[in-house]
Formats: C-alpha cells, sequence, structure tokens
C-alpha cells in the first residue's frame, strides 16, 4: 500500500511540472470540412495523382503517416495528428507557423508542387469547390481562404481524451499502477528533457548529432544520410504513439518496445523492466477518434 502511495505521489507531483492534457481545440465545422475534402483530393497537386493524404494517412491504422513496415533510409514522415498543437513543424523544425507550414506544403516540389496562382485556379476550375468555398467565405478561392481551411482541418485532427489526459485532470484510476511506474521512469529518465507538454514533444528540436549515437546502434547505419544532413531534427511527439509507427527519424524501427531499447542509450542505466514499465505508458497515450474522421 506504501509503494502504491509512493508511486502516487511522484506521478502527481511530476505531471504538474512537465504535461499538459490535451482538451481538443475549438475549430469552425463547415472550415474543417471543406480542409478536409481538399486534403484528400488528389486533384490539388501538380500532376493530380497524389494528395496530402497520400503521405500523412489518417485511416490506415490511424496512424497520420503512410510509412507502414517500410525502411528505405528516407526522413520518416510525421504524423499531423495534433499537428495543430505542435510549436515547431517540420522533421527539421525550422517552421513556427502552421500558415507558413501549410503554404510550404502546397508550394513544395517535393509535396503538392503546387504555385499559389496554380492552385487557385485548379480549385476555381472545380465548380464544385466554387459553391462550396463561396458558402464558407464570402470572397470565395482565395489562398488565405485555403490555408484557413486546411488549419481549421487540422485542428479538428485532435485525438483528446486518452488515459494519460485523464489522469491529467484528476482521475487517478486512469491509470494502473504498472503505468505509473512508466510515467515516473520516463521522467526519471530524463525522457521529458525532450518530450513535454501538450503533445510530449514537437516543440524543440535537438542537433542531429544527439541522435547519431542511437541511430548508429541500428542496423542500418549506412542508410541515415538524410537525417544527419539535416542539422537539427524536431522532436517527435509522442501522443499517440503505440499507432504512428514507423519509429524514430529514418522510420527504421515498426516495433515500440524495440524503439524505446535503442533510445535507452541516452540512460545506460534502464533495464528492459524499464523499458516494458515506459512502454505500458505510451500506450496511455492514445486519444480518441476525432470526430471529422468518424
Amino acid at each position: 500500500m506504501g509503494k502504491i502511495f509512493y508511486i502516487l505521489f511522484l506521478a502527481t507531483f511530476a505531471m504538474a511540472q512537465h504535461f499538459v492534457p490535451s482538451t481538443g481545440l475549438s475549430y469552425n465545422e463547415a472550415k474543417a470540412e471543406l480542409g478536409k475534402k481538399m486534403f484528400f483530393d488528389k486533384r490539388l497537386s501538380k500532376n493530380q495523382t497524389f494528395s496530402c493524404e497520400s503521405c500523412h494517412n489518417l485511416y490506415w491504422d490511424f496512424s497520420g503517416t503512410i510509412r507502414k513496415n517500410i525502411f528505405d533510409g528516407k526522413i520518416n514522415p510525421p504524423s499531423i495528428l495534433n499537428a495543430a498543437s505542435n510549436y515547431l513543424f517540420f522533421k527539421d523544425g525550422n517552421e513556427r507557423n502552421m500558415s507558413k507550414q501549410i503554404l510550404t506544403s502546397i508550394t513544395s516540389t517535393k509535396e503538392l508542387s503546387m504555385s499559389v496562382d496554380e492552385l487557385v485556379k485548379r480549385l476555381y476550375d472545380i465548380s464544385e469547390y466554387r459553391s462550396e468555398f463561396i458558402k464558407v467565405y464570402n470572397e470565395g478561392i482565395k489562398i488565405e481562404n485555403i490555408i484557413e481551411s486546411f488549419i481549421h482541418f487540422q485542428k479538428a485532427i485532435f485525438t483528446a481524451n486518452s488515459a494519460f489526459d485523464r489522469f491529467l485532470l484528476g482521475d487517478k484510476n486512469a491509470l494502473n499502477d504498472d503505468e505509473k511506474m512508466g510515467m515516473q521512469i520516463f521522467i526519471d529518465a530524463g525522457c521529458v528533457a525532450c518530450h513535454n507538454g501538450v503533445n510530449l514533444g514537437g516543440g524543440i528540436r535537438q542537433q542531429s548529432s544527439f541522435f547519431r549515437s542511437v541511430f548508429e546502434k541500428s542496423d542500418t547505419p549506412n542508410e541515415l544520410g538524410a537525417i544527419f544532413a539535416l542539422e537539427r531534427i524536431r522532436v517527435a511527439p509522442l501522443r499517440n504513439v503505440a499507432r504512428t509507427a514507423p519509429y524514430m527519424s529514418n522510420g527504421s524501427i515498426t516495433n515500440l518496445k524495440i524503439a524505446i531499447s535503442h533510445t535507452k542509450s541516452i540512460d545506460r542505466n534502464l533495464d528492459q523492466k524499464d523499458v516494458e514499465y515506459i512502454e505500458k505508458f505510451l500506450k496511455t497515450l492514445s486519444g480518441e477518434h476525432p470526430r471529422i474522421l468518424k
């Protein structure tokens, strides 16, 4: 009984310092639905063969990323679930403004590869978009309205009410003793130095050299050029981490426990039992399926 009380005391104290519950974001439903339509529409890309959803798949195991059990040595596309709560965007974390992040995704040759004028004209030439935009925006199709619709959709794909959120909001029974122990080990091992805040990550960057010691312990050290070409790497958010494989910035690991075992090189005092406790804690970060995707 004393051990349980001690764990609960530590967990309560620690969570107030490091974690913020995910309670969802307010958004305009009509704008979000318009953003959703564009997100899934291949006609918005230069060659009309892929959409935003082609890389950020929101229905495949509820992942938010298309890469499943595939490793080709390239950068692992991040999940966009809860992305509206991130402070930094893209793998290098070089963008802090969500509007600019969306504009970059539209114009980048590695993504939609459309100029602003091309995208506006493409949408205007599609009658259904002309009518839908005028219903939502008095000005109709403008790049500002396109971006705003995408923003409202990103706000809508928020996964609140995880077991961890309920625990943070005062339900001490939302986590069992093993999960609370995992959270305490997560804190004591220093994981929270990077993985903190509402998304447990996504708010700071690390020098890529910081990750080199971790990645080079993998079986694919020669396939990491795309990672180390970046001067800095954004620390990945851990919300829904049990559902968003593959792991690591290069997508080389598909098993959560193995991913934790690789990163435990940061704290060599962690043993396999500690890894199992942390895994149990991380599984409590899975939130509810966003209403807009049901």
